[in-house]
């Protein structure tokens, strides 16, 4: 277990508190607002630990297989759990579609059964750069959607727009994803 992987496994660790903590912040329909603000704060600090390990592991050349699978499940973990759990919150709802969350999750369920298929083939099939925006702009309607219900009123048109950047980029890159891997998916028929 070396560095970059600890932070992975942190970063897991500190996604399970966001959701506990939002649990805990609706209960018995009141808002506990310190809650949603550790919750906040947890996964601000969380999607940073998603560029910290990556960019460790590839300077110290500690690249593991471990870290390829986990690395990119804690990535999903973070954000599609935090999608489903921000749904229970009628101020991101105002903004955050269910269908919008469905698309979210299908794209990850898609990406990582292409990636299953290259890789098992015997060819890597990381993250390319509109994946990693992606994952920036998710983030970012993430952030902006749990400061809403802490009533940062000012970040409703932030959320906005990252609703439907990441909405683009989610599609667009599930579709990249789809059309780069075509060589492998479609070997032999169907």
């Amino acid at each position: 277990m070396n560095i970059p992987n600890m932070i992975t496994m942190a970063r897991l660790f500190m996604t399970a508190l966001v959701f506990v903590c939002m649990q805990l912040a609706q209960r018995s329909g009141e808002l506990h607002e310190t809650l949603a603000w550790v919750a906040f704060w947890l996964f601000i600090l969380a999607a940073a630990t998603d560029f910290l390990d990556g960019y460790l592991a590839r300077k110290w050349n500690l690249v593991t297989a471990f870290g390829r699978i986990a690395d990119p499940f804690a990535d999903k973990i973070l954000i599609t759990g935090t999608l489903v759990m921000l749904l229970q919150f009628e101020a991101a709802t105002a903004i955050l579609t269910h269908w919008y969350v469905v698309i979210v999750i299908g794209r990850e369920f898609l990406v990582t059964a292409i990636r299953g298929v290259v890789e098992a083939s015997g060819q890597q099939f990381g993250a390319d750069q509109l994946g990693k925006w992606k994952m920036v702009t998710q983030c970012w309607t993430v952030g902006a959607l749990m400061l809403l219900i802490v009533d940062v009123a000012w970040m409703e048109w932030p959320a906005i727009a990252g609703f439907w950047v990441s909405l683009v980029l989610t599609v667009v890159s599930g579709l990249n994803y789809v059309v780069k891997a075509r060589h492998v998916i479609l070997k032999g028929g169907i």
